[in-house]
């Protein structure tokens, strides 16, 4: 459950373990910069028979942003984000400052650390 982050932007998963009976992964954001910062997220599932990371929910902008020097904690509803089921996953951002034009200006991307839902 290691806290990644890029350009003063930290994720982390709350816990490394979630069921599907809660249903919602809980991901804690802080915003370390003096502006305000938007996102897309990616879920990804890891397949292990082939070895590989599948898509589970395809890239789309994220419900709302985070205020300068800012921390939230943000679920993802499991019916919609892990509808693929019990299995290891994680969840690949983009972020962007917010800026008059939507999505312009690209501060980088990560992917959080793996976490499982049982």
């Amino acid at each position: 459950m290691a806290s990644r982050n890029v350009a003063n932007i930290y994720v982390n998963p709350v816990k490394d373990n979630f069921a599907l009976t809660e249903g919602a992964v809980t991901l804690a954001i802080e915003n370390k910069n003096a502006f305000g910062v938007e996102s897309k997220i990616k879920v990804e599932k890891f397949n292990d028979a082939k070895g590989v990371w599948e898509t589970s929910c395809a890239l789309q902008a994220s419900e709302g942003g985070l205020s300068p020097k800012s921390k939230i904690q943000e679920g993802l509803r499991n019916s919609y984000f892990f509808k693929k089921g019990a299995g290891k996953y994680r969840v690949y951002y983009e972020f962007y400052k917010i800026s008059p034009v939507q999505f312009a200006i690209k501060l980088g991307a990560l992917t959080t650390s793996v976490f499982n839902i049982k």
